[in-house]
């Protein structure tokens, strides 16, 4: 039975699995100039929901709400009560395989400012609230760069947005047309000391 780190990064790489066999997709969403935000939330949802059988996850819900994980609506909220993906591990007495995900898509369409910043410090505030200590309340971060000279690089970045360290390795897809699009996921917790469990249990 798997551990909740291993989970956790199963599941982000069966989404990144997914968005690089869609490069050509990518690639057409980029080059329109306009957000692709909530089709990345859909195809990582439709990863997730069609390996569910063969992993096996035991619940894949796009969309979640954040009440459904007792967490109360705030001030501000109205618009964003839920977020992008929940995905419960193997059925199997596996121990806190769940993972609840907001996916922020930074660049890729054309902005003058970095709204996409605040959207993260949002999400961040809003993983937060989960209290999750030991499974994963996972910001994945999605990067376009446009050009071949470097990849994107969430580096690049305010470290305060997340202030975790990557979950794994970054999943990097180079677009047909050139440059290439970066995903980074990071476990958000109240408590930096708080990691997700290695090991069997």
């Amino acid at each position: 039975m798997p551990d909740s780190l291993t989970f956790a990064v199963d599941v982000f790489r069966t989404v990144c699995d997914r968005l690089r066999s869609k490069a050509a997709d990518l690639m057409l969403r980029v080059e329109s100039g306009s957000s692709f935000e909530e089709w990345l939330h859909w195809e990582a949802y439709l990863a997730c929901k069609l390996r569910q059988e063969s992993y096996p996850f035991c619940e894949v819900a796009a969309k979640p709400t954040y009440a459904s994980e007792g967490v109360a609506t705030e001030a501000g909220d109205a618009d964003r009560t839920f977020g992008d993906l929940r995905v419960g591990g193997p059925n199997d007495g596996a121990d806190h395989c769940w993972l609840f995900a907001e996916i922020v898509l930074a660049g890729g369409y054309e902005t003058a400012d970095r709204e996409w910043v605040k959207r993260a410090e949002a999400a961040t505030g809003r993983l937060k609230r989960l209290g999750w200590k030991k499974s994963a309340a996972l910001l994945i971060v999605v990067m376009v760069s446009r050009t071949n000279d470097r990849p994107a690089s969430v580096a690049d970045t305010p470290n305060e947005v997340w202030n975790r360290p990557a979950l794994t390795d970054p999943c990097v897809i180079p677009l047909p047309s050139g440059g290439s699009v970066v995903v980074k996921a990071f476990d958000i917790k109240q408590n930096p000391a708080d990691v997700l469990s290695t090991g069997c249990h």
